[in-house]
């Protein structure tokens, strides 16, 4: 039996993929790599072209090299390495307990009510330490400072891994109450230090155009931005699932990237001319945003959501999912199993490759005015293949979220088009930018109204004690079945 090339890419990069996973709960030593290496690459090198052989050899070595790759990524932390000096206070090394060191601002501060929080990677050390200061003296990005503290451990919180998630992005240590000393300013990347003051002028700018909480809303909608939203707000965002259009992930990009190419088309725009308007839109978003690499990889999977209503077809997908997956897997392994963000991102794009075929047929004696059954298509699809995820990680179900999403969705590309217009016009004119942000007021009002009113239902959503992973694995087993049939037929 002969394999095509198509096959061979596909499998291998599964492989990789699975490697990570594997190795995400499994440590497996390097030495015992090397030796399923070598057998692998005896394999590869006994077996015929494109048979079956050698697509197991060359899988083999794929999913040895996922392992290898998750390996490296943990740091091996020694004296050269700020975790080392971890909860050192608690030791009987006394003179571990305070550990001195320079660092520099290497993200944007994050500014709360009554601190600030500053990602400091070490400059003399290794790692990166997350410090907790108070609002004044204010650093900034690029700042080169000198930091005495006792660094702490990351742990969890609750049912929350904090250690991993700060892991996600390098930091391994904590810092709280430290003395620091500003050693020098303006260290940083120059596009991104300007990228962030124009970021921290576009905050300022919808504040002056719109009042709160509408301002802080709009904040969420275009740059994720959740610090000055209410915690009554975002608990009926979550009691009615609707939390996902503030936190620019790519669940939602992907189906804003679909609505929007729905849209155009209705509107009489090619679908080639779509394609380019939404790119480019993507791409200036992940720009002026900072491009952290959550908000690239948010992008990324925009563009492939774009690509498959492009193409058309869910087999000619296979291997572009797949292989966007192991770049981004390379990049880093860590996001695999504990970045619910990009979990939820791909599975929102398999959604929408593969299962809207599937679910369209059942809405096809609706309208479709401006694209409506199309879009409720897309969002059904996404609701579908991302709740067993959402159970499992956030132990809550909202009965509402499938009607919330229908009515809240829809609507959100263009108010994030509108907030974005008037937060433009007001950096050039205020008066201005107020006038286009009346327009968004009305729909921002609109959707904090409708959760607010759907949160208040009795049965809203529900706390799931304990959705066990298994549950999770059966419920995607049985999707996948479906859309492996549905394949076959078609």
């Amino acid at each position: 039996m002969l394999f095509r090339k198509s096959q061979f890419v596909f499998y291998t990069c599964l492989s990789f993929v699975l490697g990570i996973g594997i190795a995400s709960f499994i440590l497996i030593p390097n030495f015992y790599l090397y030796i399923f290496f070598l057998l692998s690459l005896v394999i590869l090198i006994l077996s015929s072209s494109k048979s079956l052989l050698q697509l197991i050899g060359l899988s083999c070595i794929f999913l040895i090299l996922g392992i290898y790759r998750y390996n490296i990524s943990i740091p091996n932390i020694d004296e050269d390495y700020l975790a080392y000096y971890n909860n050192a206070s608690e030791s009987k090394y006394s003179e571990r307990s305070r550990i001195t060191f320079q660092g520099i601002i290497i993200d944007e501060p994050d500014t709360r009510s009554d601190h600030i929080k500053y990602k400091v990677e070490g400059i003399d050390k290794k790692g990166r330490v997350l410090v907790k200061n108070g609002l004044f003296p204010k650093y900034n990005y690029g700042d080169v400072l000198e930091i005495n503290c006792a660094l702490q451990e990351v742990e969890p919180i609750e049912d929350f891994r904090y250690d991993k998630y700060l892991a996600l992005t390098g930091v391994r240590s904590l810092c709280y109450r430290g003395y620091i000393n500003l050693i020098d300013e303006n260290q940083g990347n120059l596009f991104k230090a300007s990228i962030f003051k124009l970021k921290d002028k576009v905050v300022k700018t919808s504040s002056q155009i719109l009042p709160e909480p509408q301002a802080s809303f709009l904040g969420g909608l275009l740059w994720g931005a959740k610090k000055g939203m209410p915690p009554d707000i975002l608990e009926n965002f979550n009691r009615t699932g609707v939390t996902h259009i503030i936190a620019v992930s790519g669940y939602n990009i992907t189906i804003i990237a679909v609505m929007l190419t729905n849209l155009f088309i209705s509107l009489g725009i090619s679908r080639k001319k779509a394609f380019i308007l939404i790119l480019l839109g993507i791409i200036f978003f992940v720009i002026i945003t900072g491009s952290p690499a959550s908000i690239v990889r948010a992008g990324i999977m925009g563009v492939i959501a774009l690509i498959s209503t492009t193409i058309g077809r869910a087999t000619s997908m296979n291997n572009i999912l797949v292989l966007v997956c192991l770049i981004m897997l390379s990049f880093n392994p860590l996001v695999l199993i504990w970045d619910a963000g990009f979990q939820l991102s791909f599975l929102a794009t398999i959604g929408l490759v593969y299962f809207v075929p599937i679910i369209e047929r059942y809405f096809k004696y609706l309208p479709n005015v401006l694209e409506i059954r199309d879009s409720l298509s897309t969002t059904m699809a996404a609701i579908i293949l991302t709740t067993p995820l959402i159970l499992f990680q956030f132990k809550r179900f909202s009965f509402l979220a499938p009607i919330a999403n229908l009515l809240i969705l829809p609507i959100i590309p263009i108010n994030m088009a509108v907030g974005f217009l008037g937060v433009v016009l007001g950096m050039i004119y205020v008066p201005l930018g107020k006038v286009i942000g009346y327009l968004s007021w009305i729909i921002l009002t609109y959707v904090l109204k409708l959760t607010e009113i759907l949160s208040k239902v009795t049965w809203a959503s529900v706390e799931i004690g304990n959705f066990h992973w298994s549950f999770m694995l059966l419920s995607y087993l049985l999707i996948f079945i479906l859309i492996i049939r549905h394949e076959k037929v078609t």
